[in-house]
């Protein structure tokens, strides 16, 4: 399978990334936490969209939240449909990401989304720092996990031989999926 995006507007999203991985390396060596975190969580957002957005047309149920074509899905559901389609032995997916990055990163988002709703409580303000601190170290150092893990997917989605079929398990845990 080839890649839809022209080469030159891929490069300019390689560029893009690696100028906001150094904004998060840079505010977090000038201990900006707060800001760190949010460009982290930013991230995350973009990469798990762009990978869920490679697949979903070949579910049945992207008629529901994810048919969109802008990345307005929570992060939480992009992170479960693709722990969905690797637990469902969907090979591009189980070969690239590790069963616990998926469960380490929904534990951060949550943390990190508690910190930024309660950012101006006064009983979390006097922990604020050290809080956001270890909320951009843990996130950092997933996100870096999570780049490679998409790299390792585009190698395998758009290889040659490799042809994508959307598992029906995976299919009838999807959030977009109607309720009875």
């Amino acid at each position: 399978m080839k890649s839809t995006e022209k080469k030159e507007e891929r490069l300019k999203r390689v560029d893009m990334h690696d100028f906001f991985l150094q904004k998060i390396e840079d505010a977090m060596q000038e201990e900006r936490y707060i800001e760190a975190s949010w460009l982290i969580y930013s991230c995350f957002e973009n990469r798990y969209f762009r990978t869920v957005e490679k697949v979903k047309k070949e579910c049945r149920y992207s008629k529901g939240r994810c048919k969109k074509p802008k990345n307005e899905m929570a992060l939480a559901t992009k992170v479960r449909c693709i722990q969905h389609l690797a637990e469902a032995n969907c090979e591009c997916f189980r070969k690239a990401f590790a069963d616990e990055l998926f469960n380490q990163t929904l534990i951060w988002i949550k943390k990190r989304n508690n910190l930024m709703h309660n950012l101006l409580q006064l009983e979390e303000y006097e922990d604020m720092y050290n809080q956001f601190k270890e909320s951009s170290e843990e996130g950092f150092t997933l996100l870096q996990e999570t780049y490679k893990s998409c790299t390792e997917f585009r190698k395998i989605y758009y290889s040659d031989n490799y042809v994508f079929e959307f598992p029906e398990e995976a299919m009838e845990k999807c959030n977009c999926k109607p309720k009875k």
